[in-house]
């Protein structure tokens, strides 16, 4: 029931979802936790309020997801639930909003640490249509751009075939050996990340186990592969 309803909801409803990189200086980003007191944190709200405004004005959506404040990471449930969802999530975007934050232009998007990080992977694999926006919220253009598919070649070495399988929904037909490739050197916060985030690309599921270590956190995903996908 809860997959059929989950269903409906993605046919139904139009949401916008933020990629970015975390704010690494404190007080960071505005949290689920920090939500209620968030304008005490302006530079980390400014975030929340300047995605609104991009994804109403420029995308008519009136609904966003950012994860920083829509995942209570407080409930062990609900992070496991919403880490194992989080690339149907972004697939089922009608536009991902990546912030490049050391972006000013397209000449230097390359070099932004966006390209590096773990989760933004996913996060660029996934959805359907992303559009990207500089430092300054300024559009430096969208996934259809040829432009924008050859920095991402340049920045990370994937080829504008394996984007287009992946944004038209068939990122099964990049081999599996690709898609950990694409992933080797990407940096996480926590070390188990580097496992979890490769869940949806790899089209594995396995539980959520902070502190279990990213040795265990491997082996059970390779385990699962190897238990989900019999032409590995």
């Amino acid at each position: 029931m809860k997959q059929l309803l989950e269903g409906a909801v993605q046919q139904s409803v139009n949401y916008a979802i933020l990629s970015h990189t975390w704010m690494r200086d404190t007080p960071g980003d505005v949290t689920f936790q920090d939500w209620a007191a968030r304008e005490h944190n302006p530079r980390g709200n400014t975030k929340i309020v300047k995605f609104c405004e991009v994804a109403a004005r420029n995308h008519k959506v009136t609904l966003g997801w950012i994860d920083t404040v829509c995942i209570n990471k407080g409930s062990s449930s609900e992070l496991d639930e919403s880490i194992r969802s989080m690339y149907n999530w972004y697939r089922g975007a009608s536009v991902c909003i990546a912030f490049l934050s050391e972006t000013a232009n397209i000449a230097e998007a390359h070099r932004d640490s966006w390209f590096t990080r773990g989760w933004t992977l996913q996060e660029l694999l996934a959805p359907s249509r992303s559009v990207f926006y500089n430092e300054d919220w300024n559009q430096l253009g969208s996934s259809d751009d040829t432009m924008i598919q050859s920095v991402i070649e340049m920045a990370c070495g994937i080829t504008c075939r394996e984007l287009n399988l992946a944004w038209n929904g068939k990122v099964a037909q990049i081999p599996l050996s690709r898609r950990m490739q694409m992933a080797c050197g990407r940096q996480v916060t926590r070390e188990e990340d580097t496992s979890y985030s490769l869940m949806g690309i790899l089209g594995v599921d396995i539980s959520i186990a902070y502190g279990e270590g990213a040795g265990r956190a491997f082996s059970r995903l390779i385990r699962e592969l190897f238990n989900t996908h019999k032409d590995v």
